[in-house]
């Protein structure tokens, strides 16, 4: 009996730049094969929790601790690789799933490792224009690698393809009369969006405050303000008591579409799901890219996006606030006060979005799973024999060196 439907497995976490991408994928796997089976894996860590709350998949937390060059924290490293690779491995067998796909981070590591081990097919996402070393690792033996930019396809080989960042079709349905109305915001009135993505991001959030604490809103914009969790308290405080101006202050937000629809422009970090979010709406942005990379991605691609003419690039630099907080200021109000700039950068910013990235990712994992039923049907009907049909579903596959079996289809 050959089995039907698809099992695909999205393995990764630790933040929503990782997440927010397989939801995407998982929503474009289902538009196109409504009866696929589908199935995460995440870190412990509490975003994890909260992107995947509500989603609707089976989740699995992984206990994954990030790589590290400092030899101190090798041994409890490797500790957490055996401890993972368990987890993995009796998450995977109860599964069973026909592809595995790394979404990037310490938490793809393991589950992408052990599902090539068990037979299935194998990608990795990566949307950094930098591959980090979890996907340096597995690049050398998955079969296929989904990228963003250009950059990253020459660097990691034949494997790679140019898709772009994965983003959910329903994010880019959403209007600006929605977003207007979601937020209580002034329909006549542009909005500025400040995001420091999921976690949030202090340098981004104390730098606006004290531009608009000064200065004011400016006269027919109003703010669109996510703090992040950590902040909000302050930041919700210096709009209360110091800055005059119509603005919304929000800790977190899981209507991202949303909140991207009803602006006008967007201050931001350059992460990979940002840029490709904010690429696809079509949102003019300053971007402030996180400093404290090594390989400096954040930077890079935001650089890549200036040179297009879709955003500004403000050098976020802790050891110089004052020169940011001067650079800043000056690349809001020439924005703000110049709408025939913003509409240029707008046109710019649609043409190097990439919004169909997740249905072409999708049609690739689904061709990736057919393989490897064919070739599964294949050794089972090899070691059977003509005819020979008994339970062929559930029989192990004796090439692989290791149990990879459907039996697992009854307890998924």
């Amino acid at each position: 009996m050959r089995e039907s439907g698809r099992r695909i497995f999205l393995a990764g976490g630790g933040t929503g730049g990782h997440l927010y991408p397989g939801l995407a994928i998982a929503e474009a796997l289902r538009a196109l094969q409504p009866d696929v089976a589908i199935a995460f894996s995440s870190t412990t860590r509490e975003i994890d929790r909260t992107v995947l709350a509500g989603c609707g998949y089976p989740v699995t937390p992984i206990g994954a601790r990030p790589f590290s060059k400092k030899p101190w924290t090798w041994p409890a490293l490797l500790l957490s690789l055996v401890r993972t690779g368990n987890q993995a491995r009796r998450r995977l067998r109860e599964f069973c799933p026909d592809v595995v796909v790394g979404l990037g981070g310490f938490g793809s590591y393991a589950p992408v490792r052990i599902g090539q081990k068990y037979g299935a097919a194998t990608a990795i996402l990566n949307p950094d224009i930098v591959a980090g070393r979890a996907n340096r690792r597995l690049s050398r033996w998955t079969d296929r690698i989904f990228c963003q930019f250009r950059e990253t396809v020459d660097a990691l080989g034949r494997q790679a393809r140019l898709t772009g960042c994965p983003i959910r079709p329903s994010l880019l349905a959403a209007t600006r009369e929605q977003g207007v109305a979601e937020f209580s915001l002034d329909p006549a009135k542009r909005t500025l969006l400040v995001t420091g993505a999921s976690l949030g991001a202090r340098t981004i959030n104390r730098s606006v405050v004290r531009i608009l604490s000064q200065q004011g809103v400016p006269d027919g914009w109003q703010v669109l303000h996510l703090s992040g969790k950590g902040d909000y308290e302050e930041v919700a405080k210096a709009y209360r008591e110091a800055i005059k101006g119509p603005a919304v202050v929000r800790a977190y937000c899981d209507k991202m579409g949303l909140a991207y629809a009803a602006a006008d422009l967007a201050i931001a970090r350059a992460g990979a799901s940002t840029v490709a979010e904010l690429m696809a709406m079509g949102l003019p942005t300053i971007f402030m890219p996180y400093p404290f990379h090594r390989d400096q991605h954040q930077a890079q691609q935001a650089r890549s996006l200036e040179a297009l003419g879709a955003a500004i690039v403000i050098e976020d630099r802790p050891d110089d606030l004052d020169d940011t907080l001067r650079r800043l200021a000056g690349a809001l109000k020439t924005l703000l006060e110049n709408p025939d700039r913003l509409a240029k950068m707008a046109t710019c910013a649609r043409a190097a979005g990439r919004p169909r990235a997740a249905e072409a990712i999708a049609r690739e994992i689904l061709e990736l799973a057919d393989r490897v039923t064919e070739q599964r049907h294949a050794r089972i009907a090899a070691t059977l024999g003509p005819g020979d049909h008994r339970n062929d579903h559930r029989n192990v596959d004796k090439g692989m060196g290791a149990s990879y079996t459907r039996s697992g289809d009854e307890k998924a």
